[in-house]
């Protein structure tokens, strides 16, 4: 597997935002002590990314024996990450980089809930719109919002993270 899983304490290593008293911040459960992380090497803003990161989160699921959060969890990091790719192509067509800009995918977890945290460079943040029935694209958010116990987003180094928190259905 690529990447890396070790112990972390929340609030290291960018798992929380610097103020995690603020709405929508993740405060609560997400400023807890998650004694898992699995952080992935940076992946380029490509079309490819997202299988990248479905891969990794599944497997990653498994291995933290979270396999009734494996699919939602798989869903949703293809939504962040093809919502950052998305973000970070505005951002190449803005500033004119020579370079194919990064996002970053990691996880934690508490061995029950399951946080999926995707950073890209375009401090854009995300809007959850409501899609048309005609509409081919729009629906990301309202998926994620759909099938996560909370969400959020905040800026961090030069762009944005936004974050899903999932539980199994019993654990709210």
């Amino acid at each position: 597997m690529i990447g890396s899983t070790r112990p972390v304490r929340a609030g290291t290593g960018g798992t929380l935002p610097a103020r995690a008293a603020e709405p929508g911040s993740g405060a609560g459960r997400a400023g807890q002590d998650w004694p898992l992380v699995s952080t992935l090497p940076p992946l380029a803003a490509l079309p490819t990314a997202p299988s990248c990161a479905r891969g990794h989160v599944r497997a990653v699921s498994q291995e933290w024996s979270l396999p009734d959060l494996a699919d939602t969890a798989e869903l949703v990091a293809s939504e962040l990450v093809t919502n950052a790719v998305q973000a970070s192509q505005r951002l190449g067509l803005r500033a004119d980089l020579a370079v194919v800009p990064v996002i970053r995918l990691w996880l934690v977890s508490d061995q029950i809930s399951l946080v999926i945290r995707v950073w890209d460079g375009n401090d854009d943040m995300p809007v959850r719109r409501d899609a048309d029935p005609g509409d081919t694209a729009g629906r990301g958010l309202m998926i994620v919002d759909s099938l996560a116990r909370d969400w959020g987003t905040y800026r961090k180094a030069g762009g944005k993270v936004v974050w899903v928190m999932l539980s199994p259905p019993d654990n709210p």
